[in-house]
């Protein structure tokens, strides 16, 4: 994000309420490669508490309680957290800006949502979730690989805002946020490339 633009996130954040139900009908369960990862995830946690950061329509907290573990679901869009209310889940409404994450959780798990943060926001992000999990706990998250920041109306046909990140800029900002990499993958996606994080509270 670029200090020019007005409010980035909360125009993003504004697609996702706009387009809930066109996510949910374009965005597929987890593929191959990324159901990997959160099995890597699960393994690495074992059992305990999950606070998901962006959970979306829930997929990946119906995988990952499949797997054992107790996830709590959380959005910043209202139209997420009611669609997964209406699909019986417990969900609330959490802005990673501002809210209070409450915890200690054993475990966060943030898929394609902290690339809508621009560098010092997600630095701010990750100090303020190290501080809301117990120590050694896990950190998951993806982030899309490249360099810059952009907006796309991909798939959503309204505008997001996207910040790319490169592993020799990430890996400083998770030392100086107290997170130890436990594993860091470069991953082909569909239309871009990925980095999939796990890490572990120093």
């Amino acid at each position: 994000m670029t200090s020019g633009d007005d409010n980035a996130v909360d125009i993003t954040l504004r697609a996702y309420e706009e387009a809930a139900q066109r996510y949910a009908d374009q965005t597929p369960g987890p593929g191959p490669a990324y159901c990997a990862f959160l099995d890597r995830f699960a393994d690495t946690v074992g059992r305990g508490r999950v606070l998901e950061i962006g959970s979306g329509t829930g997929k990946d907290a119906t995988y990952l309680e499949g797997r054992g573990l107790n996830v709590s679901r959380t959005d910043a869009a209202l139209a997420f957290v009611e669609m997964m209310r209406a699909a019986g889940h417990e969900a609330r409404v959490l802005d990673i800006r501002t809210a209070d994450l409450g915890g200690p959780w054993d475990a966060v798990l943030a898929q394609a949502v902290l690339l809508h943060l621009d560098r010092a926001q997600f630095a701010d992000a990750l100090q303020r979730i190290r501080e809301a999990v117990v120590d050694g706990g896990v950190f998951g998250f993806t982030l899309k690989e490249g360099d810059g920041d952009a907006w796309s109306e991909a798939k959503l046909d309204l505008p997001r805002h996207f910040t790319y990140w490169r592993e020799s800029a990430l890996r400083p900002v998770l030392a100086q946020t107290r997170w130890d990499v436990i594993s860091l993958d470069h991953v082909a996606g569909r239309l871009e490339p990925w980095l999939f994080v796990l890490a572990r509270a120093a």
